[in-house]
């Protein structure tokens, strides 16, 4: 039965459906030849996105749609030019620092990657830099916004793995900085040996209104985690204040969006959650069968049949993500491995918010890395350069994000020095 699940899942997929509808179909065959009723198809699914955690997912939506409408974006591009715009490639350095502030409000790495990109992708070719180049960046800077809470991806992790959102929150901050940090020596190093130059070093008088001026928008994700750090709300509650905050701040202080539009904005952050809440549910299911099957059990054995060791575990689990995320989308990713690995994890005695991160890590890499790579794809299209190119182009910047991943496998610290510290997890 497991055989026809996962034939008819893997045949959907090849065959271009809808990652939402191949989870379903490969389910609902499950059921008709195990001669179970179909109503569990309803059941299970409306149960899986039946969850209170998952309620963060649309408001984390909302706001970072408010946000990028709202003029935040500008603001932060002006903030991280007067601070590294001078350095070696300081365009490079700005695009990566800018990324990683809306990350930071946006949680969608294709949102983050479309909403800098269109402003620094243009700006970056003017200046010298080379189309491959800066798509490539942009491409790996994007994901920055899946690693820097409030993560959207994060949420549906925590949702499907029964985790705490809020310590795989703060899980991905480290991580966050240290591949920022890697993109930018990398950013650097190219630039030197292409002769990308750096702006005019900015003035403390510009450095401080470029701050002033976007003060407002940096004290979002620390409203998110720090109410939550502080046990002033859970993360549900905290994605409702955000929506608030982002309100007030893109209307009534920026006066960068109008009433008149909302109901579009509103919209656009209806149909996405809509979505990814689909592909939830049906996963749900499709989890229930899964365990059901006793898939976990038998993936545990198998890998300690291998190795009992932990080390040989993670490397195997990443290998096989390295190579399942060049042509498979990260939520499908999540959705379809989690119920299944965690249990797994557990058997070895890793701590399940230090696997969490490295997964993360690794979608971060598998959406830069072709044939699907869809943040790379989105700034290709931006950058109006050909993906092959590209591909060609973002290698090194790529290497330093698997840098990262090894130094977050093996030092776990990295991923769990942050959540037991401040929320004892």
């Amino acid at each position: 039965m497991v055989i026809l699940l996962l034939v008819v899942l893997f045949v959907c997929i090849a065959l271009g459906i809808p990652i939402a509808i191949s989870i379903g179909l490969s389910s609902l065959a499950y059921l008709v030849a195990a001669k179970l009723p179909i109503v569990l198809v309803a059941q299970r699914s409306i149960l899986g996105a039946y969850t209170y955690p998952f309620l963060a997912l649309p408001f984390f939506v909302f706001s970072g749609m408010l946000m990028e409408q709202g003029g935040i974006t500008k603001r932060l591009m002006r903030l991280a030019a007067v601070f590294v715009g001078h350095v070696r490639g300081g365009l490079a350095a700005v695009t990566v620092v800018a990324s990683t502030l809306f990350g930071a409000l946006c949680g969608s790495g294709v949102g983050a990657t479309a909403a800098v990109g269109s402003i620094m992708i243009p700006s970056m070719k003017d200046e010298g830099y080379s189309g491959a180049f800066s798509a490539a960046l942009l491409g790996c800077c994007g994901t920055l916004a899946s690693l820097i809470p409030p993560s959207l991806t994060i949420v549906v992790i925590g949702v499907t793995g029964g985790l705490s959102v809020g310590s795989l929150f703060l899980a991905g901050v480290l991580p966050g900085v240290l591949t920022a940090l890697g993109l930018i020596g990398v950013s650097a190093v190219v630039s030197k040996k292409r002769g990308y130059g750096g702006q005019e070093k900015a003035s403390a008088k510009e450095r401080i209104e470029a701050l002033k001026d976007s003060i407002l928008a940096l004290l979002a994700p620390v409203i998110i985690l720090g109410g939550i750090w502080g046990g002033i709300f859970t993360v549900t509650e905290a994605a409702a204040v955000v929506v608030v905050y982002s309100f007030i701040i893109a209307v009534f202080v920026y006066k960068e969006v109008s009433f008149k539009d909302l109901p579009e904005i509103t919209y656009r952050a209806v149909i996405t959650s809509i979505a990814v809440m689909f592909i939830v549910g049906v996963a749900a299911l499709f989890g229930w069968i899964v365990t059901a099957e006793r898939v976990p059990q038998l993936l545990a054995n198998f890998f300690l049949s291998i190795s009992p060791n932990k080390w040989v575990f993670m490397l195997l689990i990443n290998l096989l993500l390295l190579i399942l995320g060049t042509f498979m989308e990260s939520t499908a990713l999540v959705i379809i491995l989690i119920p299944v690995l965690l249990p797994v994890v557990y058997e070895y005695g890793i701590d399940p918010i230090h696997f969490c991160t490295v997964f993360l890590l690794n979608l971060c890499i598998g959406s830069n890395t072709p044939p699907l790579g869809v943040t790379l794809m989105t700034a290709s299209k931006i950058a109006d350069v050909s993906f092959t190119e590209s591909s060609r182009a973002v290698i090194p910047f790529v290497a330093s994000m698997v840098v990262i991943l090894l130094l977050t496998i093996f030092i776990p610290q990295f991923s769990t020095f942050l959540p037991k510290l401040l929320m004892g997890n």
